[in-house]
Order: structure tokens, then sequence, then C-alpha cells
């Protein structure tokens, strides 16, 4: 291994063992990660990223070959390496932000105090007493990441940090990566973000658990619905809503204002913390607005009382049963309502045919989220919420689902989506941009 080579894979091959079989998630792979160098694992969803960067982590054995990180061999470590490289060496941050802190303790509290700076640098000074469950997805994610750097190990390990994170919100980390790799710390990121590529030294691209040659993918162009049926299903006027946080009130939405009709795809756009997740929650029934009108032009006017097959929503955190095969999450709403469906054309749409029969849990977490969002739609909802429902996919499924999204309206759903990606508003009959909670319409292509 040469001087400047931090970490060495050498034929790393992983099979996990589960009640549906053998799955092996990693192929021959070999890769060099230098210290210094920010090398950026990219690949669809299911593709090995998370499998790779685990094993590097020591968070997980390899089946096969030879893994060398910091001159010690994690193949054969014993469970004391191991700690002692979680601890001096690999910094891990999961793709589930929330999993990567103590959930009793605040943000100052977390590591004693040395993450206070890397906080305050990402936007979150205002946030240091807050404890995770108030956060919202994006910033747990730029917290997060906050604490790995704090830990000052000579390996960072990311999987998807961005993810959850608008361009804005992103770059402060960007730079920081930048900055770190300067100073000699080697990142691992398994990423689809294309700001995270473009700053990376090295680009490793898995499929199937294999490494493969670059390729590159073109976006289709514009391909929103045909439009307005001018059946409008969805009435939200003044929308408020306010949360208490001991002494502070937290306004999380001020002015939640838009229609929507049979047959449009809606885009709310807005960074993390803007108040998009709480207006959806709204919209969906889960939470009370403290004021303002909101009403469905369906069975019931109030979302509380609608069935799946009216509104259907797609939670950033999926909602999945584990005990429940990926079909079987599926049809779960079908079984409900006891009726039929075609819950195999949405399996085959969304690339989950051959994983149909295996759980949740031995799939990745793009799969879990495609799997979501074809529970919410093997009704034909007339009504579909969802949130974020491509941050964890790469290019190539991103655009698979949001065909899918205008497919679902060209078949009289109508769709409203937060997203932090601007660039999907070519998908979009309407667009709203939230910020500071208040709901602004705004241009296509504005």
């Amino acid at each position: 291994m040469l001087p400047e080579t931090l970490a060495v894979a050498r034929a790393v091959s992983k099979t996990y063992e589960t009640p549906s079989g053998g799955i092996e998630a990693l192929h021959g792979v070999d890769a060099e990660f230098p210290a210094g160098a920010i090398t950026a694992v990219v690949g669809a969803s299911g593709s090995g990223k998370s499998t790779l960067l685990k094993a590097l982590a020591g968070l997980d054995r390899t089946t096969s070959g030879s893994l060398e990180v910091a001159g010690t061999s994690l193949a054969d470590a014993s469970p004391h390496v191991l700690r002692l490289h979680r601890r001096d060496v690999a910094t891990y941050v999961s793709q589930k932000a929330v999993d990567n802190f103590v959930p009793h303790l605040t943000m100052r509290e977390q590591d004693d105090g040395r993450a206070v700076d890397f906080l305050r640098e990402f936007g979150l000074a205002h946030r240091l007493d807050a404890k995770p469950i108030e956060l919202s997805g994006g910033e747990q994610a730029r917290a997060a990441f906050a604490l790995a750097l704090a830990r000052r190990t000579p390996l960072v390990i990311a999987d998807e940090p961005t993810a959850e994170l608008d361009r804005g919100s992103a770059e402060p980390l960007l730079e920081a990566i930048r900055s770190h790799a300067g100073a000699g710390v080697a990142f691992v990121i398994a990423t689809h973000d294309d700001d995270v590529v473009a700053i990376a030294d090295r680009v490793l691209r898995l499929d199937r658990g294999r490494v493969v040659e670059e390729d590159v993918f073109v976006p289709a162009g514009r391909s929103a619905p045909t439009g307005s049926s001018g059946e409008t299903v969805l009435v939200a006027r003044g929308l408020r809503k306010e949360y208490r946080r001991g002494p502070e009130t937290i306004r999380a939405l001020t002015d939640g204002t838009l229609d929507l009709d049979r047959g449009e795809v809606g885009a709310l756009l807005g960074r993390s913390g803007s108040g998009k997740s709480t207006l959806l929650a709204v919209l969906a029934g889960l939470t009370r607005p403290d004021a303002g009108e909101l009403r469905y032009e369906l069975r019931s006017p109030d979302p509380a009382h609608l069935p799946w097959a009216e509104l259907a929503f797609l939670p950033q955190r999926f909602g999945l049963l584990p005990e429940l095969s990926v079909r079987e999450n599926v049809e779960l709403p079908v079984r409900l309502a006891g009726v039929s469906a075609d819950a195999d054309g949405l399996l085959e749409r969304l690339g989950l045919a051959e994983l149909a029969e295996r759980s949740p849990l031995e799939t990745s977490i793009g799969q879990q989220q495609r799997t979501a969002l074809a529970r919410a739609l093997v009704l034909g909802p007339a009504v579909l919420l969802a949130d974020e429902p491509t941050s964890h996919q790469d290019a190539g499924w991103r655009d698979a689902v949001w065909r899918l999204l205008v497919d679902a309206a060209e078949s009289g759903t109508a769709c409203i989506v937060a997203t932090h990606e601007e660039e999907i508003a070519r998908y979009a009959n309407q667009v709203w941009h939230v910020d500071s909670g208040v709901v602004e319409s705004a241009k296509i292509g504005a």
C-alpha cells in the first residue's frame, strides 16, 4: 500500500444471508482511498454503496477479499480492534440522519460542545438547545455532519450527507469537506448529488456490487402533465401552524395558501426548515392548523376523514412495516380497502419486482423510498402528498419517479410534492416557493 493511500480494498465481496436467500451486495471490488482526497461513490440505489461504506467504517465485515485501513486489516480484526478503528480512525455518518444522534441530548450536549463551531457554521446557531426530533430532516443532516467533523478522525465516511439539503444549505458542507480534505482528511461519500461529485478527486461507480466505468445521465426535457382539469380538489387559505418549544414559539407555517386541480402536479420548493413538511402534515390531516381554511372537494372536506384511495401521503421516513415483504407493504392499502389493484405494474416500473418477497430491511434506502411511493399510488388516489420523494434516488431513478408522478396526474391524481430540487420544476404545472412558513406562487421556470 502506498504511503499516501489511507485505505485499500482488494477483491472485496459481501453476501448477506437473509430469510429470503443470499444477497450479494459487493462482488470483487478493488479500490484505493488516498489521504486528503474526496472519493465520491456513486450508483443506483441497491448498487452496494452503503455496504462498502459500512465495511470501511468497521461496522460490517466483508465475506471475502482484503480491506486495510490505516495499516489495519479489517477483514479479520477482533471486535476490540474494530472499536478502536471506529473511535480513532473512521467517523461514519448514517444515511438516516436521525440515527447519528443520542436522541435525548440536545445538539450542544451531543459531544460535550466540540461541534458548536461547526453547528454555527452550518446555520444551526439557533438550534443548539434543540433535541434531534425537534429538527427538520435537513437540519438533522447538517448537524450530523457537524458532529462528524468535530471528531477529527483521518477518515470521514458519509452516506448521502446532502440528500435532504437544498443547494444553499449544502454549500457550507461542501466548503468544509474541501477544507478538511486539504488538511489531509480522507472523505468517502456515497452520493447522488452532482455538486458532491463535482468537488470529488475520484469517482467510484458501482452497479450491482461491481465497479464499473463512469457513464453520463442526460435528463429528459420538461414533461409536465397536460394541465388542469378545471376540477379543484384542494383549497388552502392562510394556513398557520405554531409549535411550542419550552418558552419559545416556533412559527413553522405562517401563510399556507394554494389551490390544486385534479390532474395537476404542484411542487413546493424551499430550503430545509422552510415549512414544507409542516404544510404537508397539515394538508394530510396529521396535525390541525391553528388558523386558516383547508377544504378537500372529495368524500369529506376534512383530510382526517379521507380514506387512502382519496388521500395518500408519502412521508420522509417511509413508514414501511418490516414484518411485511416489499409486495405486502405495497398491497397493504389494497387489502385494507378490500379492492383489487395493479401492484405488479408499480413494482416493475419502480425496479422492485425482483425484491418483492424481501423485507424492506433487506433493501437499500432508495428502494425503500420507492416501495413507499408504490404503496402511496397503488389505489390511484385522488390526491397524493409526497415529502421529498426523490431525496435518496440517483439521477436515473429520480427522473423515473417524476415520470411516474406525471403519469399518475395524467390518470387523474392531483400531486403535491415537497422538494428542495429546483430543477424538477419542469415536471410541475404549479410551483410554490416556501420560505419561513410563507407559501408564494412562482412562475414555471422562474
